[in-house]
């Protein structure tokens, strides 16, 4: 995606993009009036190609009545709507935070679930949300009878500061809107659909209680409930109510809340909480003792720690992008002309229109206001106008691919994969048009242990990962060995060179010569490193060349085993003696294991062992060290294997 460069969009100021979606393009923005005054705000404007979609800008408008009426601490506000040259837009409140999704992916990253305590206290603000909304009226009393119908992780929003609003009533269905959905037709995600919704009935403000149901379960699991490979498979699982109680897969969660979050999810709606704000009455006595104020604090701390790095680098962008934007302010404005004088969907760049009630007098002055723009234009960008005769209709933007930036620590030459692909070479790295999806990131550089962490890319959104490289430690150098005069020992053992501790030359006259004795040393299991005198000499079986009636001090390590420290005498001249110790082993360090597959759900394997659960999975003990993994899924054509290294004390992702 090519860099953003801060704008002005008729009296707002782009300053920075947050997404890009097959839709919309969404901004944080600025508004400047008198005296200094400020504001910040969220553009959410319509792709131009968009615009001649009447049933698209039908529904857009829509959802600019429907969420101007609503006044909420738990909504977010919209403070104005209109259209800009060809651009529909929506100006609301700026959500200083993330959505629920943006962080269930993030503890993903890391390993780790939401703490129980704020998945509740997020769905309990979401709830007092959500009833406002269904219980709203108009200004003669009459209920307006909105329904959300997209309550999803992505809609629920949770401030720096601990604060939960639902956003995005696009596909909200009231009463009074100028747009109908078709019956039969089904809007909204698959996934958080209830079961009369998947099955294309006419749906209820109860259908929301289900969806937020799902979001509290997957909140308190870490894992996606209806999720499958395809929209049908999914759909079925749905109205086949194919799931159970999150204790199920998060052993942590008492019945107490499983029973909570199962009247949610019941499959006749009558059996369902009756509103939502009886579901935020049942969250709130499931609190108790605890109060909302005390755990909205906590999770405000949670919130900054999670995304410190994140929080770091957007208010870096917003500063640079207002700087811009003041500058820009300084420049002269551009001219908002009414709808009779903007330029036509169907006329090239340049082309005025006029409304044929309009006389000559003001066609002429049409044409003047048409040469003013032009000759500005021409002294602002000294660029060629372009001909008010080309035929040829403005080109749709395309979505663009995920942006990733990888930054190596130290800043070394380093080799970074994506999955199994190489993607580049160096210290730092700018990847675009990369494919939507989670992916095993891997960093290998010379002189350095291999690095892996799991990204999550999205289309249109830029993410930027920090991988810290630690060094290999230096093995010892062998010591050749050498075979000692006198004794041939069997070819297939190792002989070490003369002891480390001889006595240092002196002047005294020498002594007779001592033929050497020589020591085997043996270990169970073979294969240990033996250290005498604190040098290393070589690996059992070792023949090493004593002097007689000398006492040696000798260690034997071997990896996974303790170490053996012993003392050794040498035998008598030209004699030989056999020392050996068997290995205790140590205690196995333990690493952890997550397992997903971006195709699907299958069965995993590990080291030809199949587990009682499927992907994903998290957190799955694993002693330290090389273990195959593999998955299947015949339905699906799904078989992979791969051998992974699992370190000590910390999770290891595991991508297909």
């Amino acid at each position: 995606m090519p860099e953003f460069s801060p704008e002005a969009y008729g009296r707002y100021y782009l300053v920075d993009r947050i997404a890009v979606g097959g839709m919309a393009e969404i901004f944080k923005a600025k508004t400047y009036s008198d005296a200094g005054f400020e504001k910040l705000q969220v553009v959410k404007r319509i792709l131009g190609h968009l615009s001649a979609n009447d049933e698209f800008i039908s529904m857009f408008i829509d959802e600019a009545k429907i969420s101007v009426e609503l006044q909420h601490a738990n909504i977010v506000q919209i403070y104005d709507f209109g259209r800009i040259r060809t651009n529909h837009f929506i100006a609301m409140e700026c959500v200083d935070g993330k959505d629920v999704k943006q962080i269930l992916r993030k503890l993903a990253e890391r390993g780790k679930l939401l703490p129980e305590e704020f998945a509740v206290f997020i769905l309990h603000e979401a709830c007092k949300g959500l009833d406002y909304a269904h219980k709203k009226t108009t200004l003669s009393g009459e209920p307006m009878n909105i329904i959300h119908r997209d309550m999803s992780p992505s809609n629920v929003l949770v401030s720096y500061s601990g604060e939960i609003k639902i956003a995005d009533f696009g596909i909200a269905k009231a009463e009074a809107r100028a747009y109908t959905t078709q019956g039969g037709v089904l809007k909204g995600k698959f996934e958080y659909m209830s079961p009369e919704q998947a099955r294309g009935e006419e749906v209820t403000q109860l259908s929301d209680i289900f969806s937020t149901g799902i979001v509290l379960w997957e909140m308190l699991t870490g894992r996606r409930l209806f999720k499958t490979d395809s929209e049908v498979k999914t759909l079925e699982k749905i109205k086949a109510l194919d799931f159970r109680p999150p204790s199920a897969v998060n052993h942590n969660i008492p019945a107490r809340l499983d029973t909570i979050v199962m009247k949610a999810l019941a499959g006749e709606a009558a059996n369902r909480y009756q509103g939502a704000q009886e579901f935020q009455a049942a969250l709130l006595d499931y609190m108790y003792p605890s109060t909302p104020t005390v755990i909205q604090r906590s999770l405000a701390r949670f919130m900054e720690e999670l995304f410190s790095d994140e929080r770091d680098a957007e208010r870096a962008a917003l500063e640079r992008g207002s700087a811009i934007a003041l500058e820009l302010r300084k420049q002269p404005h551009e001219l908002d002309l009414e709808a009779e004088w903007e330029e036509s969907p169907s006329g090239g760049t340049g082309t005025i229109t006029t409304s044929p009630s309009r006389g000559p007098m003001v066609t002429g002055l049409a044409a003047t206001v048409g040469i003013l723009i032009l000759a500005l234009l021409l002294v602002m960008f000294n660029a060629e106008p372009t001909p008010t005769s080309d035929p040829t209709p403005p080109v749709a933007p395309t979505v663009q691919g995920a942006v990733l930036t990888v930054k190596v620590q130290p800043p070394v030459e380093a080799r970074v994969f994506l999955g199994d692909q190489l993607v580049g070479s160096g210290s730092k790295l700018l990847l675009e048009d990369l494919e939507e999806g989670e992916f095993a990131l891997r960093v290998e550089a010379e002189g350095y242990q291999t690095a892996t962490e799991l990204v999550d890319l999205e289309a249109g959104i830029r993410s930027q990962v920090k991988i810290a490289l630690q060094p290999v430690a230096p093995e010892p150098e062998e010591v050749e060995p050498v075979e000692p005069p006198g004794v041939r020992p069997p070819p297939d053992v190792q002989v070490a060179g003369p002891p480390v501790d001889e006595a240092p030359p002196t002047d005294e006259p020498p002594s007779p010569v001592v033929l050497p004795s020589n020591l085997k040393f043996e270990s169970s299991p073979a294969g240990a490193t033996v250290r005498v005198g604190g040098r290393r000499v070589g690996k059992t079986p070792l023949w090493f060349e004593a002097e007689p009636g000398r006492s040696y001090r000798v260690t034997l390590s071997l990896d996974g085993y303790r170490d053996a420290s012993f003392s050794a005498t040498g035998p008598a001249s030209e004699q030989s003696e056999t020392v050996g110790r068997t290995l205790e082993k140590k205690a196995v360090a333990k690493g952890k294991v997550n397992v997903n597959v971006r195709a699907g759900w299958a069965y995993i394997y590990i080291d030809g062992r199949k587990l009682s659960d499927t992907t994903p999975l998290f957190d799955h003990p694993l002693p330290a060290g090389q273990h195959t993994i593999r998955v299947v899924n015949e339905a699906l054509g799904i078989d992979e294997s791969r051998k992974v290294t699992v370190r000590a004390g910390e999770p290891t992702p595991v991508v297909f």
